[in-house]
């Protein structure tokens, strides 16, 4: 019997404990969007991974924003935010109680003669702190803005998130192109492998030429085991980033595309849309409520109480003594060093909080710059390794020419093949590295 009951109570247990990984209130419903312009919501909200046109990438995003742990873990602290919120809020109402119980025994009055006294009690109380100085909404505003934070902090991981995946759904296709093109670069060198043996054999070179081009074949199968690796752990990490240990993570096709160009954002749009900034902001001003509801707490406070109690020998009888009360009450804090103290602790909290929204702002002009130079600079690289490829292209061609019409050995093109997959890995790591500086660009820019 004690296991048909214990079964469906850990089933409610484990169900309320899942339910706290999506947020309570929808992100696109938030009260918080009501204090930001149309053009910096749509700018947070724009889905800027889509702009790669790659399926796949937009498949893995839409999955990790829904289903990544770490993620949910941050919309948990925002369901807790609002419950401090509305906690806050409960401050400013006024509370009503009841009371009732059991309570036996006499009393003795100076004559220490016994009095049987009434065992059922019960009472009621009423009590409202009348906000005059206003620390009570000083302290909910800040509860406001802090959940305001933590609705930026969802946005940012989001950001952060949907970045992370994107670097590394690139780096597999860098990898699974690659190790397509070492494979030829095996091939080629197994060629020349036998080329470099025969002619060893036949006395035409020295055997130390033999030695060195099988010790070359062996570091080209080395570096296959090496991006084998690589890629092996990046579609673990993407499948952890996804919050699926068993989606598939990799798609046909290994090629990259070409990000497109990125339009200017000035400051004043930066600091109106970038989801870490705009948290920053938000403890600042949830700071400076927080001190100016220490300070207003110096102050005098008015409370309205009102109480009455009775008592008698039945609870369904008529209670026999009453006892009420009613009437205002005032606090008057003449010398409270706890107080005093909260102030001096709430002060450096503010200072803090201004500290490090400055420190935000710098990081993320910082981030911009140097994802800006990076990006420019390697699209130039890109360009002279891109002349690289088509200049070897030509060698491999005019070589393959010449050995067919036997004017040179049959290990003439083989090496340039190789010279010509080296090339070509090198275009691609550079490809590679734009497409990271282009989205450390976007994240950098708050998605925009």
């Amino acid at each position: 019997m004690r296991q048909r009951i214990a079964y469906p109570i850990l089933s409610a247990i484990l169900l309320t404990g899942c339910s706290v990984l999506s947020p309570s209130v929808s992100l696109d419903d938030h009260p918080t969007w009501q204090r930001v312009p149309a053009w910096a919501q749509k700018r947070v909200q724009n889905p800027w991974w889509k702009a790669y046109g790659d399926s796949t990438l937009n498949t893995h995003i839409t999955g990790a924003l829904s289903d990544n742990p770490d993620l949910a873990v941050i919309a948990a602290r925002l369901d807790r935010a609002e419950a401090l919120l509305k906690q806050a809020g409960a401050a400013t109402k006024p509370r009503f109680g009841l009371e009732i119980g059991w309570r036996d025994g006499r009393k003795r009055d100076v004559d220490f003669g016994p009095y049987n006294l009434a065992p059922w009690v019960g009472g009621a109380l009423f009590s409202w702190e009348i906000d005059l100085t206003g620390k009570l909404h000083a302290a909910t505003r800040s509860a406001s803005y802090t959940r305001d934070a933590a609705f930026w902090d969802v946005h940012a991981a989001r950001l952060q998130l949907a970045s992370r995946i994107a670097s590394t759904h690139f780096l597999i296709k860098q990898l699974k192109g690659d190790l397509a093109l070492l494979h030829d670069s095996h091939n080629a060198s197994a060629g020349l492998v036998r080329v470099t043996r025969s002619q060893s054999n036949a006395g035409i070179i020295a055997g130390t030429r033999l030695s060195e081009q099988l010790a070359t074949h062996q570091q080209s199968q080395r570096a296959i085991h090496e991006i084998e690796r690589l890629h092996r752990l990046s579609v673990v990490q993407l499948r952890t980033l996804v919050g699926d240990m068993t989606s598939p993570v990799s798609s046909k096709s290994s090629s990259l595309p070409h990000p497109r160009g990125i339009s200017n954002i000035s400051s004043k749009q930066l600091l109106a849309s970038h989801p870490r900034i705009l948290a920053a902001e938000a403890r600042v001003r949830a700071a400076f409520q927080m001190e100016k509801s220490a300070k207003l707490n110096l102050l005098p406070s008015f409370r309205l109480n009102a109480s009455a109690v009775g008592s008698g020998n039945s609870l369904t009888g008529r209670y026999k003594i009453w006892q009420h009360q009613v009437g205002p009450s005032l606090d008057l804090p003449i010398y409270d060093p706890a107080r005093m103290a909260q102030v001096k602790v709430n002060k450096t909290k503010r200072i803090e909080a201004a500290a490090l929204y400055r420190s935000e702002v710098i990081k993320v002009l910082g981030e911009i710059d140097s994802a800006r130079i990076n990006y420019l600079n390697r699209k130039k690289q890109l360009v002279s390794a891109q002349h690289e490829v088509i200049a070897l292209k030509r060698s491999y061609s005019h070589a393959q020419s010449r050995f067919s019409e036997g004017v040179i050995a049959n290990d003439e093109p083989l090496r340039a093949k190789q010279k010509l997959i080296v090339a070509q890995i090198r275009e691609r790591a550079i490809h590679e590295a734009i497409l990271n500086d282009h989205i450390a660009l976007m994240k950098a820019r708050g998605g925009g």
